[in-house]
Order: C-alpha cells, then structure tokens, then sequence
C-alpha cells in the first residue's frame, strides 16, 4: 500500500480512474472483496472464525461464514476471472476451517485460485491455503504451524461442582488426571490427523511427508518454506495480480504457447539452473527441483543457497581427475556368415 501511496504522489498527472483502478474497487454486496482487472481479492486476516459477530469485526477477525459468501459470489461472476486470497492470519477456530478448505478445493478449475501469504499464513489459514492451486508467499511471509491445540479455562477457582450423567462419564474429562488428560490428548491428536490428511490431499502429497518435511508444528520463513514444500514461490501481491491478468489472456486465446514453445522455455530454465555458482556440488538437489516443480530458475538458485555444498570424498576427488582410458578393438571384426553362426551354436550345445 505504501509503494501504491508512493506512485500515485510521483505521478499527479492520473486521473480519479486510473488511481481506482490501481487500488482496486470493492466488489458489490460482498463483505472483503476488491476487484482489479478481473482479479478478485478476497482478504483472510485477523483469526479465524466460524460465524461473524460484532466482535469479529471490531477486532478485525476473519469470520468462515462471510469468507463462503464472498467466495462463492466470486465463483458465479463472470467478469472474476481469478480468485486471490492475500492472507495475513495466525490461524484460528478448527470448527468450520475443514469445510472452507474443501469448498476452496473442490473449485480448482472453475478459476485460477491463489494463495498469498504475505504475513502470517499459519494453522487454520495455512489449512484455508493449502486447498488453492498455488501457494506463493513473500520473502518474509510465515507459513505452517499444522496442528491442533485445545484450551481449557476455568472461570473461578475450583470452586465449581459438575455432575455428570452416570451413563457418559467421558462427558467431562477430567484435566487435573492423567486419565483425563489422555481422554483429550487423543481428542487432539484425532483432529490433527483430519488437518494433515486434508493438507497433504490438497499438496498432492503424504501425510507422513506433512509430518515429516512441513515443521511438525513449527513454522518456516520465505524461501525455506518454499525449500519444504510448504509453498511454491516467493512473489509479491502485484506480480501475483499481474500474472493473473496475462493468464486471463492465455485462457481466452488457448493455442497462443505452442508445444515448442513450452519446450524451448523449459530448456532455458534448466540451462540458468545449471550456469548457476548455486548448483555447483548440488546437481542431484538441482535436478529434484526442476523435475518436481514448476518454480523459476531464481527461486531454484534461491533455495540451492541455503543447501550446503557436497564435499567429494578423497576417491571420487582422484577419480575425476583421471582421464577415461582410450580403448580400441585389438582387431577388426569379421562378419560371419548365417551358416557360420549356426555352426558355431550346433557346437557351443554339444559341448
């Protein structure tokens, strides 16, 4: 906002439109939608709520509730030709996150659907985050935290008596004893699995490979969120609105990239990868990369810095100095004739 700010102050000469255009104008009869040449930018910030109320708002909180709305008027309007959530949350409320993130997944397709973290993009959101097509982040963005965690407070001092129906003694564990405790220890832990399998759905990977590479509960910064898998490239808002404009382009004229085309582009990208210091002693990790994903030559180079470089061990050192031998045939092969070859079988199988 304060580079926008910037601009429009050097440039005075714009007219009122030009400058709406740039800021973008709300969507009608929707609660946090802006929309910029077609691109819909729909904002998750705050904690997340599963309904809307005064405090919701007063406290700048983001409610699943009026998210579904606007997302779904985003859907049915022709005009939206791309969905951009800019997130900026800490995550929130487990109880409704589940069902946005299912909505979210179930339009790949229908438009392009972005996630961009440019803050914090953690638990609930990053869950919200993680059912977009994409997931690109700011070099300073925070992403992942998955996991659930479940608080309990009690309003007076141990004063208060509760009886529970004999019949459901599991009704009100008791935190204060290692049975209790254990009864909402796997409470939790059943509704991390739901978390992770979602997550790992929408990532198009395993949920030992969640567990494994996304932090276990921890968070990663910028690149190396995008080193984990967490996210699938650093940008920013206005590149993102950019290339979703050029995308509304190619989806209107189709054949515009050939085969060829899309080729030769990929050729370039593995040539920079390779030219690069960064791939030097990370060939492997290089060629993982480029296979597995469609991040540009830079991010690649990006994340190659924060790999340590392999050392060659002392043979393998020897080795590569060592020219391959120069071998020839001790004399000319002679063709044989059909029969020849019979006869030498017939003999071989006699023996």
């Amino acid at each position: 906002m304060l580079q926008t700010m910037t601009e429009i102050a050097s440039e005075t000469r714009k007219s009122p439109e030009a400058i709406a255009k740039e800021m973008g104008r709300e969507m009608r009869n929707t609660n946090a939608v802006s929309v910029r040449d077609g691109v819909a930018v729909i904002k998750v910030s705050g904690p997340l709520f599963r309904y809307a109320n005064l405090m919701t708002r007063i406290c700048g909180a983001t409610s699943y509730e009026l998210f579904a709305q606007d997302f779904n008027k985003c859907l049915q309007q022709s005009e939206i030709k791309a969905i951009l959530l800019d997130i900026d949350s800490p995550g929130g409320e487990v109880n409704g996150c589940s069902e946005i993130a299912d909505m979210i997944f179930k339009a790949r397709g229908i438009k392009p659907i972005i996630a961009y973290a440019s803050g914090s993009c953690c638990s609930g959101a990053y869950w919200i985050a993680s059912a977009c097509d994409k997931i690109l982040a700011s070099d300073t963005a925070i992403l992942g935290s998955i996991g659930v965690v479940s608080i309990f407070e009690k309003d007076d001092d141990a004063k208060t008596i509760e009886i529970v129906s004999s019949q459901s003694p599991n009704k009100r564990p008791d935190v204060n004893t290692d049975e209790g405790r254990a009864k909402i220890q796997a409470r939790v832990d059943e509704l991390a699995e739901v978390f992770i399998a979602k997550v790992a759905r929408n990532r198009g990977i395993t949920a030992v490979d969640v567990v494994k590479d996304f932090g276990a509960g921890d968070v990663s910064v910028g690149q190396y969120a995008v080193r984990n898998g967490l996210a699938d490239g650093l940008t920013s808002f206005e590149d993102i609105v950019s290339s979703l404009n050029q995308e509304k382009t190619f989806m209107n004229e189709p054949n515009q990239m050939s085969a060829e085309d899309i080729k030769k582009a990929e050729r370039e990208r593995m040539a920079q990868v390779f030219a690069s210091e960064s791939s030097r002693g990370k060939e492997t990790t290089a060629h993982a990369l480029l296979a597995m994903t469609d991040l540009s030559a830079a991010n690649i180079c990006c994340i190659l810095d924060t790999i340590p470089s392999v050392k060659q061990n002392a043979f393998e050192a020897a080795m590569s100095e060592l020219r391959n031998p120069d071998i020839q045939p001790a004399q000319e092969a002679q063709e044989e004739s059909t029969e020849a070859v019979a006869e030498r079988i017939a003999s071989l199988v006699g023996e």
